[in-house]
Order: C-alpha cells, then structure tokens, then sequence
C-alpha cells in the first residue's frame, strides 16, 4: 500500500497537545538544570547544549511526523540494527570511562552515549522483525528468536557496564512482544528465568560491587551511609523538605549545597521536589502521565499493526524511565543510572526521547491509513 503525505497536510495531522506536553516538560528541564548546577563553571555551557538538543529534537519529531514510518523501518532498520551493534562495539575497545563505567564515545566537544541510542534503534528494528513473524507470535521458536535478535547488543551493553540501559532493552522487548500478542505464559515463564539468571550474575560476581551495593541499600539504606546510602538519604531530605510549594526556585538547601551527586542527571527531580514542593512534583508527573495516555489512546485506535508496535516500545521504555527514575529518589526502586526523560541532562538521552516521540507522532497522523485504504 503507497501512502505519502505532504509536509502541509501531515502537520495537519499532527498531535499537538502530545508534541506540546513533551516540549513543556523539556522546557522546564532547562530551569532544574540550571537550578542544579547553579553557581558552577558549567553552568551556561551545558544549559546551552540541553537548549540545543530541545531544537534538535524539535526539528526531528516534527521531521517524523511528516515522514510515512513504514517506508522509513523498510529502508533503514536493517542498516541502524549493524550500525547500533558496530558502535557499541567501539565504546568497548575505544570509549571514554568514567565513574567505573565505559559508555561514551567523545565527538569534539560531546560526549555521545551510544547505549542511548541503541534504545530507539531496537524499537524500530525489532518493531519490523516482529512484524515479519506476525503468523508465528504465538509459537516459541517466534519468542526466542525475538530474544537472539537483541541478545547481541543487549550483552554489549550490559559489558560496559551500564545495567539500567539493559533493563530499558528488557523492559521494552517485553512490552512489544505482549502488544504483538505473543503468549503471556511464554512471556511470564521468560520473566521467571531472567529472575533466576539475574541470581546467577550475583553468585558468580558477574555484577560489579557498586551495583549490588545499589540493591543492598535499598533493602537496607543503612547499609551504605557514606556511599550510595548517603545519596539515597540526601535525596530523601531535598524532596521532603519541598513540603507542599517548595522552597523556590534556586532557593533549594541541599541543591545549592551540592549534597546531592549527579543532580542535573539521574537525581534531577529532587530539584522538582525541593524547589517545587508537592505541587510541582505532581504537576510533573501529571505532564508524564498525559505523556503515556495519550500515547496508549493511539496504540488503541492505531489500526497498523507495526504502528502499535512501535507505540508499544516507545510507552514501555519511557514508563519505565519514569517509575525508575522517581522511585529511586524516593527509596521505593534501586537506585539506577537512567535519566528522566526530557528532563535529565544529557544530550543524547534528550535526543532518544524526542525522536522516539517522533514516531509516536508519524503513526498518530496515519492511524486511519488502514480503515480508509489510502
């Protein structure tokens, strides 16, 4: 089936409160960057790169929106699947380390995490891989191919190491299969192994000490009071002291006494917290949940089969950005190294979120393609 669309008349089509929420909510990650890195050398320069990335990203879900995804999956998801695998293997052999992990490749002035872009890669390449085997979802040899196609750069990643990045991948292929209705026996049966195979990485020490020592301290968070405990307590104290309106914009005690480690990044939202009180939190989270509704609202109706796929890997890895990410904060999920999306610091974590937003947005201007033949 052709179908092109025009710049003019696919912007017609466009979700404008989904594609306004997401630049509300980046918008406002610029102000708790710069709360957080308030009074430091990098301040200006990496408000400037986090505004540069929202224009980019801009530029690229509008791009998107306007471009027919299924000729965009049949043309170059086979190409960025070995090129993904290809540049994972360079952050191995020739990456930047830093904090006891390899992950990043310097470009000039940036630093560029592939691991990140890895994320929106599979959802397009598993998106087309799935769609392919769409007779065969039901039957095992279906599901375990599935696994063997994102075994390879799922292992790249969890060797740099970069845990949090490997659940998204999990997480992710996890949410696609079941929306491609594969078996949930199949699928709860897979949950059960990884279980047993996530125990086997903490007998054997295949997992780092610093992240075990993530897990023991949210079992126990006076397990650790000088590490990782001190941070999860400092993150607890910032957030509390918001109490319901907050303390102000860069009024935060523990923001401006720089309690709090990788705030601008991964501890982002404590800024939301302390400054904002109650009421900001939840203003944001109400951003995220209008984020996720409207995004399900179109898998629902979307009547293309690799459109709702699509959707279904985009909602899963921001849900689970999302509930990682502010758990952790709070001490109701271990503390993981994975942004908050369009909020953290972080040009290429931005740049995944927004394009992934993107194809949302092409699938929403095409979701009756199917019901009106065209």
């Amino acid at each position: 089936m052709n179908y092109r669309t025009g710049w003019s008349d696919a912007t017609k089509h466009i979700d404008y409160p989904l594609l306004i929420t997401v630049l509300v909510i980046a918008i406002g990650g610029v102000f708790a960057i710069h709360s957080a890195l308030h009074g430091q050398p990098s301040a200006g320069g990496n408000v400037r790169k986090q505004i540069f990335g929202i224009v980019i990203g801009l530029g690229a879900m509008v791009a998107l929106a306007s471009s027919d995804y299924t000729q965009l999956l049949r043309r170059h998801s086979r190409w960025l699947y070995w090129a993904n695998i290809f540049m994972l293997g360079v952050v191995l052999l020739h990456g930047h380390s830093s904090r006891g992990a390899q992950r990043w490749i310097s470009l000039g002035p940036v630093q560029v995490q592939p691991s990140e872009f890895c994320k929106i890669i599979l959802i397009v390449a598993l998106a087309l891989f799935i769609t392919q085997r769409r007779e065969e979802i039901r039957e095992w040899r279906t599901v375990i191919s599935s696994i063997l196609f994102i075994a390879v750069p799922l292992l790249l990643i969890f060797k740099q190491p970069d845990l949090g990045t490997a659940l998204v991948v999990g997480t992710l292929w996890f949410g696609m299969m079941y929306v491609g209705g594969a078996k949930w026996q199949h699928l709860l049966l897979l949950f059960f192994a990884a279980l047993v195979m996530f125990t086997g990485l903490w007998h054997f020490h295949i997992l780092k000490d610093y992240q075990k020592k993530r897990l023991v301290v949210f079992l126990n968070p006076n397990a650790d009071p000088r590490d990782t405990g001190y941070h999860l307590h400092q993150s607890q104290i910032a957030i509390g002291s918001g109490e319901v309106t907050g303390q102000g914009y860069q009024k935060g005690m523990q923001a401006n006494g720089h309690f709090i480690p990788e705030q601008h990044t991964d501890f982002i939202f404590t800024i939301v917290g302390e400054e904002g009180g109650f009421v900001g939190a939840i203003f944001l989270l109400a951003l995220y949940l209008l984020v996720l509704e409207r995004s399900l609202a179109l898998l629902i109706h979307t009547e293309d089969y690799l459109g709702r796929l699509l959707i279904a890997g985009v909602v899963s890895m921001l849900a689970f950005h999302i509930i990682v990410n502010i758990g952790m904060t709070i001490g109701v999920m271990p503390v993981t190294g994975v942004p908050l999306p369009f909020f953290s610091y972080g040009l290429s974590s931005l740049l995944v979120d927004m394009t992934a937003v993107g194809l949302v947005l092409s699938v929403a201007a095409r979701k009756d393609r199917i019901l009106f033949g065209t």
